[in-house]
């Protein structure tokens, strides 16, 4: 059994507590893939499905995910 020192515990718990949430997100990723592609055998691409609405709902987890990044890494660069 190899020992750890708190240090490397603290980090150990910090990244493992990532997993679920990844996990999770994958699954739910795997989900809409597969959804996506059982709707285009049956359907094909769709034409004139989607208002300006639904677009702007499709956006919206691309803006979160910037907003995020850029956040963290502003958050950085004022620690610095």
């Amino acid at each position: 059994m190899v020992k750890c020192s708190a240090e490397e515990i603290t980090s150990r718990n910090a990244w493992r507590a990532m997993l679920i949430p990844a996990v999770g997100s994958a699954a739910f990723f795997a989900s809409m893939l597969v959804n996506v592609l059982k709707t285009h055998k049956e359907h094909g691409w769709p034409k004139r499905a989607f208002k300006k609405s639904d677009y702007l709902l499709m956006a919206i987890p691309f803006a979160i995910i910037g907003l995020a990044i850029g956040e963290e890494l502003n958050k950085e660069d004022k620690e610095e």
